[in-house]
């Protein structure tokens, strides 16, 4: 199977952010159609974030890679995994609740921001392999 992880690398960090918005102001505001709309982006994030992954660890196995960008592919990957289960564990936590926010809110909303920014920092980590190593590209970096 081809490397297909760059199809999905967008949808996570979009979902995510989005839905952390629209939860942001669904509870600022007291509108339950905003927090509403965060739910769809998030649980649609959160699956798409899996999905990532998965696709991710089948493209560590697709392309070559050495050196330092072994050291950033690790970094990377740490980052996502870890970033991942975060989500995956407010998601559960939001869904038992089965509230449009869960019960401490505050709490919710300042551990999805650190979780959104952990994977947008990881998603760094993943452009700088592309952009900077040439991982999975056909273009070679220059010595």
């Amino acid at each position: 199977m081809q490397n297909v992880h760059p199809m999905f690398v967008h949808f996570p960090l979009a979902l995510l952010s989005v839905g952390l918005l629209f939860d942001i102001l669904g509870y600022l505001l007291k509108k339950s159609s905003l927090s509403s709309a965060g739910w769809w982006c998030f649980s649609l994030g959160v699956l798409s974030a899996i999905v990532t992954v998965f696709t991710g660890m089948q493209a560590e196995h697709t392309v070559k890679v050495s050196g330092e960008a072994h050291e950033i592919l690790e970094k990377h990957e740490h980052f996502q995994i870890t970033s991942t289960v975060v989500f995956v564990v407010l998601w559960i936590w939001r869904s038992i609740t089965r509230e449009g926010i869960p019960k401490f809110a505050i709490i919710y909303l300042v551990i999805t921001a650190i979780a959104v920014g952990a994977i947008i920092y990881g998603s760094h980590y993943g452009g700088e392999l592309v952009y900077e190593y040439g991982v999975g590209t056909a273009v070679q970096p220059p010595a």
